[in-house]
């Protein structure tokens, strides 16, 4: 037994070990299999670098999430920012708002642009009222006035020059500015625009016009803002004001009851009304524009001599323009008529009216369509012309001493003829027509310190021309010619009229964009939709780059 346990451990000793047939083994590999396993082990990790790596990992996650938050910060910041600028942007440039009304009541007219060029003095545009109440038309709401185009406008103005400013005055909050112009009704909605030289209230009147449609029975608004701000802007600037004087005192038939749209339209275009009695007084020297307005009795001679006067001064240049109306009720003037024929121009009696129903107005004979000159103001054309009820004119010479032209500015077609109060059946049947004057002009053109200066006398056969009839109706071209006309007569100097009042009705039904568009755009789209839009967004982008 022993023996056997002597040999099974003589046999176990010489035995080779696992290990050292691994070894043998492993020193018989190539050189290159070595080398893989030996690059292999170098690149396979230890424990301890796994752990360090997925440390690393999730920094990257956290460091991109971060930067994604970051940059949705920034975004949005930038965002607010460039709202804000354009903010103070379009408060200090109005021009940069869109105007998206039909009739682009918030954008200037050149004629206003051109004025608010020219101010040289400091301009002040004072709103009466809230201003919330304008901007948000809460001013004269029930009739649809559109009281934000007024801030608008002015604020436009102010932006095309510096020297104009605009302020808005509370009454309420403010009473010692409204107590300055103790004269002027300086009421919620009115306008008041001021220089160191003078000041200019523009009422609602001014500003807008209300009236009813006879055929559809539904009321009209027309807004007037426009020109009413660039017709105040110039006349506070003018180093001078042009003055029309009214002469009464002989029972004028053409009252301030008739003639006031006439009125309306002398002051929109930057003069001055003044009224004298022409017996006891003297006419203002600033006059350029001197009315004779359908007197009932005659004038006296001391009167006829103050006219001419007044007409015929050496020592003031430049334009002045002595006006007389007429109608057949007068009784015979022959003082004011023989003045009238020392320029050429003799009234005649009767009323002009018409044979061919196509130049009639209003289906009324004596309301006949005229043709202007061709001589003057010939650069404008002309809705119909109408002279209703009209004396008719004769020019008695071509020219005569002084007197350098008489020419004629209205006249009818030859279809026309002379009605007078004696006239039988027999006359009527046998009528005699021929072209008529119904309106003429007469110049004087004397040396004033070396210049050649122009004194004009105008004549109207026709009252009714001048009334609110005539002067207020668009389809007629009255009102415009009247305008032309006056530019004329008062000359080119620095008291020439500029500006020309145009209304544009602001209840029309505005497919360009109605109130409630322009509220979905301004509210809905541009203050809460698309930053609204840009933040989801911006969210959006946020979550997806936090899981990368």
């Amino acid at each position: 037994m022993e023996t056997n346990r002597n040999d099974m451990e003589q046999l176990e000793n010489n035995q080779p070990s696992v290990e050292t047939e691994e070894n043998q083994a492993a020193q018989t590999e190539s050189p290159e299999e070595s080398k893989t396993e030996a690059a292999a082990e170098q690149e396979a990790p230890s424990p301890k670098q796994k752990k360090g790596n997925g440390g690393l990992l999730r920094s990257n996650k956290l460091k991109r999430g971060g930067m994604a938050t970051v940059m949705s910060v920034v975004f949005i910041a930038i965002i607010v920012v460039i709202n804000i600028l354009v903010g103070l942007l379009t408060e200090r440039f109005p021009s940069l708002n869109w105007d998206l009304t039909a009739d682009k009541l918030n954008t200037l007219s050149d004629q206003a642009v051109e004025i608010a060029r020219g101010v040289e003095q400091e301009t002040t545009i004072y709103l009466i009222g809230e201003e919330e109440a304008y901007r948000k038309d809460r001013l004269y709401s029930s009739y649809g006035l559109e009281y934000s185009q007024i801030s608008n406008l002015a604020e436009k103005l102010r932006e095309v020059n510096s020297k104009i400013s605009v302020e808005f005055i509370d009454p309420d909050t403010n009473p010692g500015f409204i107590s300055q112009y103790p004269e002027e009704n300086l009421v919620s909605g009115s306008v008041l625009v001021k220089t160191e030289k003078r000041h200019k209230l523009l009422s609602v009147a001014d500003l807008f016009t209300v009236r009813s449609n006879q055929n559809t029975y539904q009321t009209e608004t027309y807004s007037k803002v426009d020109s009413a701000l660039a017709g105040a802007l110039e006349i506070v600037n003018l180093d001078t004001m042009p003055v029309v004087t009214m002469a009464t005192g002989h029972g004028e038939l053409l009252t301030s009851e008739v003639l006031g749209s006439f009125e309306d339209l002398l002051e929109t275009q930057n003069f001055e009304i003044q009224k004298i009695d022409f017996l006891t007084e003297e006419i203002p020297e600033e006059t350029q524009l001197l009315m004779i307005p359908t007197p009932s009795t005659d004038y006296t001679e001391e009167e006829i001599q103050k006219l001419r006067e007044y007409i015929d001064d050496d020592t003031h240049a430049g334009q002045r323009a002595l006006l007389v109306t007429c109608h057949a009720s007068q009784s015979e003037l022959p003082r004011l008529e023989s003045f009238l024929e020392e320029w050429g121009v003799q009234v005649g009696e009767g009323v002009v009216a018409e044979t061919d129903a196509a130049r009639v107005a209003l289906r009324n004979a004596g309301y006949v369509l005229v043709d202007p000159s061709e001589n003057l103001l010939t650069e404008n054309t002309y809705n119909p012309l109408v002279s209703a009820s009209s004396r008719p004119l004769s020019l008695l010479f071509a020219a005569n001493g002084d007197v350098v032209m008489t020419e004629s500015l209205w006249t009818t077609a030859s279809s026309a003829y002379v009605a007078t109060e004696d006239m039988t059946e027999a006359d009527v049947a046998t009528l005699e027509t021929s072209q008529q004057t119904v309106a003429c002009i007469a110049e004087k053109r004397p040396r004033v310190d070396g210049e050649e200066s122009r004194r004009s006398l105008v004549v109207f056969g026709s009252s009714y021309v001048f009334t609110d009839t005539f002067m207020n109706t668009a389809a007629f071209g009255d009102r415009n010619y009247v305008t032309d006309l006056l530019g004329y007569c008062t000359g080119t100097d620095g008291s020439e009229v500029s500006v020309m009042t145009h209304q544009v009705q602001t209840n029309t039904l505005d497919v360009a964009a109605s109130v409630s568009t322009i509220n979905v755009l301004g509210l809905g789209v541009f203050t809460v939709g698309l930053p609204l839009a840009i933040l989801i967004v911006g969210l959006v982008v946020f979550l997806k780059r936090r899981h990368l």
